[in-house]
């Protein structure tokens, strides 16, 4: 026989085996996440019935399995907080933290699944924290106990850390962990919820790392009226007037501002663009009129995504009012959820408010929440985490665009960073708008994307912590596993 011929089958013989060992590998990991998000899934750990104790009890019972040392930490009753480490090879190196919060929202009216029970339909994982934040948990408590079993260890710390509250402020969390608890952690990375995988439709797919937040603010706007019985009409209805103060509030237009995240996200999606929007972002960017600056911005603020990335957002959620039909009420009032870029002044944005209703005594406005300053500064994608993220995006989806980024909404990573770690959140292939079921009825996350996710995840931290894949990662595109 041919020599060649020989090698060749010789080879053959010993790959497929090896093919073999290491897609059962990635599909055991996978089964082992969807049994981790479903059982947390019926753990309710909402934010009205927090029963978080009970999801830690779960995550240490899986951790006792694999003999991993872990710690609690308790700030009072029914909260919990809980944490392992993976010890690294050299202590100078900085420790990596995977972090992901135990507690969820509230379940929103309209569920026509079991919020507190996962459900796989048509390829879905419907159910209460399957994108906040419990895939991320599952994800991570995956990974970690799968490491722990290797026999070749990192070369920094791995640290799994499940928090408390974080839906509610990081109160029970992240924040008194900081203040009671951070020499037992310490790390200098991390890898939280946010961001994700956008797939573009021209075969360019966005790998946005969220590496800043909006600020978040709560005000309560309060009309006052006149009470009385409904059967005499009050020209001085309380709820009129609330509901003419917010009409001009629909109507507040703040100016747009292009902030470092968002600059370095335009600047990287311009040359996927087609020729008008190539000419807008331009005009946005490098235009020396600032007319012409404003006029671009308002034209990217009509899609809802750039919208948040340019403007200072307000919504009206709560509101209240009398409970008897028949009474008209001293006052109606509504909150006004914020979220401020990140270089808005908290104090001027609230005066600014404050001065749409200067002739109107009928109107009052108070701070319930105010963000706190000063602002961490945004990651700018030159550290060593980011340029693991980089890796692996090329990787699993190649010739993709990765790209540090603002998001939307707020949570634990902004106070990360003010304690001086350099974080990056890093979520599940995205739809930004339309497919955002994170807060809303039938919350759910598509199978094949909880398992990139998990694979993404596993990517970046075999680059950064171990220096090589200790499994091999398989381009999204493809069937051909990256070798």
């Amino acid at each position: 026989m041919n020599n060649r011929w020989l090698i060749l089958l010789l080879f053959c013989a010993c790959a497929f085996p090896i093919f073999a060992q290491e897609t059962t590998a990635w599909n055991e990991l996978n089964q082992t996440a969807k049994k981790h998000l479903i059982n947390l899934v019926g753990i309710d750990t909402s934010a009205s019935h927090p029963d978080e104790i009970a999801a830690a009890r779960y995550i240490y019972k899986q951790l006792n399995e694999q003999k991993i040392d872990w710690d609690i930490f308790i700030p009072r009753k029914g909260r919990a907080n809980l944490m392992a480490r993976i010890k690294g090879t050299d202590p100078q190196q900085k420790p990596l933290l995977l972090i992901s919060h135990l507690d969820t929202a509230n379940a929103q009216q309209g569920w026509t699944f079991p919020p507190f029970k996962a459900t796989l339909k048509d390829g879905n994982i419907y159910g209460l924290g399957t994108t906040d934040a419990k895939n991320y948990t599952a994800v991570y408590l995956t990974l970690f106990t799968w490491l722990a079993k290797q026999e070749q260890k990192p070369v920094r710390d791995i640290i799994f850390l499940a928090t408390s509250g974080e839906e509610t402020g990081s109160e029970p969390g992240l924040l008194w962990l900081g203040n009671t608890h951070w020499d037992k952690i310490k790390p200098g990375y991390a890898l939280n919820e946010g961001g994700g995988i956008i797939k573009d439709t021209n075969g360019t797919d966005i790998v946005f790392a969220e590496a800043a937040t909006k600020l978040y603010m709560d005000i309560k706007i309060t009309a006052l009226g006149n009470e009385g019985h409904t059967s005499i009409p009050q020209e001085n209805n309380a709820v009129y007037n609330l509901s003419q103060a917010l009409s001009k509030l629909e109507n507040f237009n703040p100016p747009a501002r292009v902030t470092a995240p968002a600059r370095t996200l335009l600047t990287a999606i311009l040359p996927l663009q087609d020729e008008d929007g190539k000419t807008t972002i331009q005009m946005l960017l490098f235009d020396e009129n600032p007319k012409n600056r404003q006029t671009a911005a308002e034209l990217m603020a009509q899609d809802p995504f750039f919208k948040t990335q340019l403007k200072d957002i307000i919504t009206p959620t709560q509101i209240s009012s009398p409970t008897d039909p028949g009474s008209t009420s001293a006052s109606a009032s509504a909150i006004l959820n914020v979220r401020l870029l990140p270089d808005t002044d908290p104090d001027a944005f609230f005066a600014q408010l404050q001065a749409l209703f200067e002739d109107d005594d009928h109107i009052v406005l108070e701070v319930l929440e105010r963000p706190q300053t000063p602002t961490p500064t945004a990651m700018d994608g030159t550290d060593p985490l980011f340029a693991s993220i980089k890796v692996t995006a090329q990787k699993l989806a190649p010739g993709a665009i990765t790209v540090p980024g603002l998001s939307p909404a707020s949570g634990d990573n902004e106070f990360l960073r003010k304690l001086g770690v350099i974080t990056y959140g890093l979520g599940p292939d995205m739809a930004i708008v339309e497919g955002n079921t994170a807060h809303a009825a039938d919350e759910h996350i598509r199978e094949q994307d909880f398992y990139h996710q998990l694979e993404f995840v596993a990517g970046v931290v075999f680059d950064f912590a171990y220096g090589q894949d200790l499994l091999p990662l398989t381009s999204q595109n493809t069937t051909t596993p990256t070798k």
